[in-house]
């Protein structure tokens, strides 16, 4: 069964020096690292909620590796491809204001963690929601 999960970057990670979406979320770069959960694993689906700025979710990746620790303040990531872009994201508003999202708790918690699983009726909406 494929896992579901959200991953929580900072703007240091989705936009490039100039302020622009960074090239290495192109669908079809190479696989880069990322933070995530441990549990993750290889052939499991993860939305990247982009923080601070943007404050949305605004791609699909798919997990290539297995979850690999590292000491330091994100020890476990994985190798991720990204498969699509969202276009357009989903806010942070609509994901709070929907009646089934709003009650995920990696959002009530306001997306504190790194990594966090995504439920299946969540992922379903999101699905949905996503164009």
């Amino acid at each position: 069964m494929t896992g579901h999960w959200v991953w929580v970057v900072g703007p240091d990670c989705y936009l490039d020096d100039d302020g622009r979406e960074h090239p290495k979320l192109a669908p079809g770069a190479p696989a880069m690292r990322w933070a995530c959960h441990r549990d993750t694993r290889p052939g499991d689906l993860a939305v990247l909620y982009r923080s601070q700025r943007a404050k949305d979710l605004g791609y699909l990746l798919r997990v290539t590796s297995e979850p690999a620790y590292e000491a330091g303040p994100r020890p476990w990531n994985c190798a991720a491809e990204v498969v699509r872009r969202l276009t357009p994201p989903i806010p942070l508003a609509d994901l709070r204001a929907d009646p089934v999202t709003a009650t995920w708790p990696a959002l009530r918690a306001s997306f504190v963690r790194t990594g966090a699983p995504v439920p299946e009726d969540v992922w379903a909406r999101l699905l949905e929601m996503a164009p």
